[in-house]
């Protein structure tokens, strides 16, 4: 196992506390928009869902572009660097987390919308096709931290790399 993969996961799972607390603060939309009727398009509630993990992609893409760590990397000594060991700009920072984000966490929503509104009982190929690639696609993220260099995918198309400050 790669030497940090440890303590990046364990900062990961601390920054997901914050990511909740967005998610929570969100849901009182939901109720509203459910209880006014609009929660009964599968469209306009994918849309909703896409909120949370587009605001926690924003949020840690401006604290890693500002400061070079999000919350639970500075509290574990990590730090992001570019390619020269500088803070990454704000657009590798969003395409970092993007893909650790935004896009395993939409997708994920993806298959539970699709269920719930019965995509697998109408096998429908959105639903199937996300419950599909989602969680190879987490394996995937967490295998590339774990292993070797321990720069997953992420860090690899955004350019950057995650360093011990300690």
């Amino acid at each position: 196992m790669n030497e940090l993969a440890a303590r990046r996961f364990k900062a990961y799972a601390r920054d997901c506390i914050g990511y909740a607390a967005i998610a929570a603060a969100t849901a009182p939309l939901g109720v509203a928009m459910r209880n006014a009727g609009r929660g009964r398009s599968r469209a306009f509630v994918l849309a909703v869902s896409a909120v949370p993990p587009i605001l926690a992609t924003l949020r840690a893409a401006r604290q890693e572009s500002t400061s070079g760590a999000t919350e639970g990397k500075r509290h574990y000594g990590l730090h992001v660097t570019n390619p020269h060991h500088g803070v990454p700009s704000f657009g590798r920072a969003l395409i970092r987390n993007a893909i650790k984000i935004g896009i395993p966490w939409q997708t994920g929503h993806v298959v539970a919308v699709g269920a719930a509104f019965g995509g697998f009982e109408r096998r429908d190929p959105l639903t199937v096709s996300a419950a599909a690639v989602t969680y190879p696609m987490i394996g995937v993220l967490a295998a590339g931290v774990a292993v070797g260099s321990g720069r997953g995918i992420h860090d690899r198309a955004a350019r950057t790399r995650v360093r011990s400050v300690r």
